[in-house]
């Protein structure tokens, strides 16, 4: 065999590795952004990716693979790590896709579908993929989350019907253009923070994980659970001081430290909250 049919044996070869490459090693910082421009609409649909503690919520397109892949929830499934980018997993039935869908320059954050393997993932890195991939949502909170998934994942619906809408408390704390949605548990500390709003309150740096700020009024922990498996998102109460806590870290539990609720949108925003902070009911329920 001469040099040059070798040289075109391990061409071949390499072209069946051009499934999926890190987008920085192929193309560079300036590569073309050709899928933010697609056109797609977005849908009601929310879905939640979950693995050892760490939270991924996506929106999803309106499309009719979203749609197939949504109806097959809920799934546990394990996670396949492919290029240092995506974690990745294969649902029961494949998904029916078009080609206004498609993509080649993946960012961080998209839900995707590869059809020839038939696996849906999720991109924790920007990256180019030799071939198509098809579009199925983006996220909206726990994008930092995702790159420390592994393992067994828990894919669920996230139900948002009108009168769930209507029976849930949700929060919207609001710095500098940017907001973090909150969900508020039940309880009659979250009751009471609910009740006290609007609040134009100053924010606070405490440690190297959370935000504080004090409520007018403190909160009445009764019917209060007390804040076990804390994590970046998490919303909670510190009894002790009177402070209300907005953890954008992982954190342990603390005697007197008890559970509002957790961020559904926006988490990634929390750390960034800085001087005036406005918390009013979320509008967009």
């Amino acid at each position: 065999m001469n040099r040059v049919m070798i040289w075109l044996f391990f061409a071949l070869i390499l072209s069946g590795f051009m499934h999926f490459l890190p987008l920085n090693a192929v193309a560079g910082e300036s590569t073309a952004t050709e899928g933010r421009q697609h056109g797609l609409s977005f849908s009601d649909m929310k879905v939640e990716i979950s693995s050892h503690g760490k939270r991924a919520t996506f929106r999803l397109y309106d499309t009719v693979a979203a749609e197939e892949f949504h109806e097959q929830l809920p799934l546990e499934l394990e996670l396949s790590n492919f290029r240092d980018a995506q974690w990745m997993f294969y649902p029961p039935e494949k998904l029916n896709v078009k080609p206004e869908e498609a993509y080649h320059d993946g960012r961080k954050g998209e839900l995707s579908y590869y059809e020839p393997w038939g696996d849906v993932f999720m991109l924790y890195r920007d990256f180019h993929a030799g071939d198509e991939m098809h579009r199925l949502g983006v996220v909206l909170s726990g994008v930092e989350e995702i790159a420390a998934m592994s393992g067994k994942a828990v894919i669920r619906q996230v139900q948002s019907s009108s009168s769930e809408k209507e029976n849930v408390m949700r929060i919207a704390v609001t710095a500098g253009g940017k907001t973090v949605i909150y969900e508020l548990n039940d309880s009659q500390a979250a009751k009471e923070l609910y009740g006290q709003l609007p609040l134009n309150i100053a924010v606070e740096d405490y440690g190297s994980n959370e935000k504080i700020f004090y409520p007018p009024q403190k909160l009445s922990t009764s019917n209060t659970p007390l804040a076990e498996n804390v994590r970046k998102g998490t919303l909670a109460y510190y009894a002790p001081w009177g402070d209300v806590v907005l953890f954008h870290d992982d954190f342990r539990s603390a005697p007197g430290l008890y559970g509002l609720g957790h961020a559904v949108e926006g988490a990634e925003h929390i750390g960034s909250l800085s001087g005036q902070i406005r918390v009013t009911p979320d509008s967009s329920q």
